[in-house]
């Protein structure tokens, strides 16, 4: 699996809810959900939604300090 699905497997197996990511990236909550649930898989998603994931995940992890920083 390459770095950019593996970023956006991240998010999806996070704890961040589907609302969440829909509310700051406008994907829509049941998108989300088919692709946790492994209905759609994320080879099948289009290029901006991936761009939009993958951009949110790395968001997320710029934002987050390492505890004890």
């Amino acid at each position: 699996m390459t770095e950019f699905k593996l970023t956006i497997q991240k998010l999806l197996d996070s704890n961040v809810s589907g609302y969440q990511i829909h509310k700051d990236t406008g994907i829509s909550q049941a998108r989300i959900s088919d692709l946790r649930r492994g209905i759609r898989q994320l080879g099948g998603i289009s290029l901006d939604t991936a761009e939009k994931l993958y951009n949110y995940q790395r968001q997320l992890e710029q934002n987050t300090t390492p505890p004890g920083e």
